[in-house]
């Protein structure tokens, strides 16, 4: 009975140890600072390729810490980090592309300000010269259907990405630009949405 008495105690000590040390039952260091980096670049880009990361404490105390690291998007490298201040991402840096699936605020700002840049543009411009012609269009994108049910968009300029029989991308050929492989992803979309709609 004594012994059961001890041990109770000893577990309570060791709780209120635990809660009167937090640093010590909770310590942050330069794995979670890389983790929590991640998760951030993870859900603002949608990023999943880590590579080359570090992390390094930064003086002034507390848990501040600096996070670089490089991902890998269409076989090119793309540089990114974080600054994190108490145990929080509180800003980002990412040198590559932006996600295609922007909110519905994000695409009205970004066409409120092309707008106003086209503006600003077109009031700059002489007003006497004639617009010049549009260029030709590129033709669309084809979507071809392989035996094996893939399908295949060849893009004009020779890029072709292959998607598997449920429109999910599985390759991307060497030529593809990012617009590219966006123009790609747009006509397997209008494929798709017109297959089921057939049906």
């Amino acid at each position: 009975m004594f012994k059961a008495r001890s041990m109770s105690w000893l577990g309570t000590a060791g709780l209120a140890m635990g809660l009167c040390l937090p640093g010590a039952a909770f310590a942050y260091g330069e794995s979670d600072a890389i983790r929590d980096c991640n998760s951030r670049m993870r859900a603002d880009y949608s990023l999943s390729d880590f590579r080359s990361e570090s992390a390094e404490k930064l003086p002034g105390g507390g848990h501040r810490y600096k996070v670089v690291g490089k991902t890998k998007i269409d076989g090119k490298k793309h540089s990114y980090s974080c600054e994190i201040k108490d145990r929080r991402v509180v800003a980002v840096n990412y040198d590559g592309p932006e996600p295609e699936g922007l909110g519905t605020a994000e695409k009205l700002a970004i066409g409120a300000a092309a707008a106003i840049a086209a503006g600003v543009a077109a009031s700059a411009m002489s007003k006497d010269k004639e617009p010049e012609p549009a260029p030709p269009a590129a033709p669309a994108p084809e979507v071809k259907v392989r035996s094996n049910g893939n399908m295949e968009v060849a893009v004009a300029g020779g890029c072709t990405v292959l998607y598997n029989d449920i429109g999910l991308r599985e390759s991307v050929s060497s030529r593809c630009t990012d617009a590219d492989v966006a123009a790609a992803k747009r006509a397997m979309n209008q494929y798709l949405a017109k297959q089921s709609s057939s049906r």
